[in-house]
């Protein structure tokens, strides 16, 4: 599979499901602001799969990665962050809410009809690396989106999210230009999906 990627891709794609979000705010900034266009977008050229959301914190990227209406996303976070269990968010048919450590779920099963993961939890780096770990040791098959890579305003968070990524040595892409501007990597793991750069 190639994606073809750009700005001007990402920025005129529609977004939608606002009316879920806990807060709107961040949501429809352009590419290379916020992460979300590009979240939904990439959704749209997977069927039929499951996507893993890993730090739910308020559902915004959640909702993001529920476009494409054919895929379910898991969500997961060890604490509920939104605390209004009657919020619409929680009627999105597409997503399934966790409160745990996603660690705990991680196996073969849920991993072989998976294809997007997304990890954006509180960045020291270690949790990620177990992660990701336990990915490739299940061989999972497809992306990972990594957020805060390189420039996150805490220096200690900074330092160890760049340690993270450059210590990964599966196909990487620097996508901050296209996702959040405090750095979006996308890791390509036992797969041969490729991005066209229009």
């Amino acid at each position: 599979m190639i994606i073809p990627i750009s700005n001007k891709i990402l920025d005129e794609f529609s977004l939608k499901n606002h009316q879920y979000l806990p807060s709107p705010i961040y949501y429809d900034l352009k590419s290379g602001e916020q992460e979300y266009r590009l979240y939904s977008y990439l959704s749209t050229f997977f069927t039929n799969v499951t996507i893993l959301d890993i730090g739910t914190l308020n559902g915004r990227s959640a909702v993001a990665l529920s476009h494409n209406e054919t895929n379910t996303v898991l969500s997961y976070d060890i604490e509920d962050h939104v605390k209004n269990p009657n919020h619409s968010l929680y009627s999105k048919k597409n997503i399934r809410f966790n409160i745990k450590n996603v660690l705990e779920d991680l196996n073969e099963e849920l991993i072989k009809k998976t294809k997007i993961i997304m990890i954006d939890i509180d960045h020291y780096g270690s949790v990620e690396r177990e992660i990701l770990d336990k990915l490739k040791e299940l061989n999972f098959s497809g992306l990972i989106l990594l957020d805060d890579i390189t420039k996150h305003p805490d220096p200690k968070i900074n330092r160890c999210m760049k340690t993270l990524w450059d210590s990964i040595q599966e196909t990487k892409y620097d996508f901050t230009q296209y996702g959040h501007w405090s750095g979006t990597g996308v890791i390509v793991m036992n797969d041969t999906i490729t991005f066209s750069f229009c």
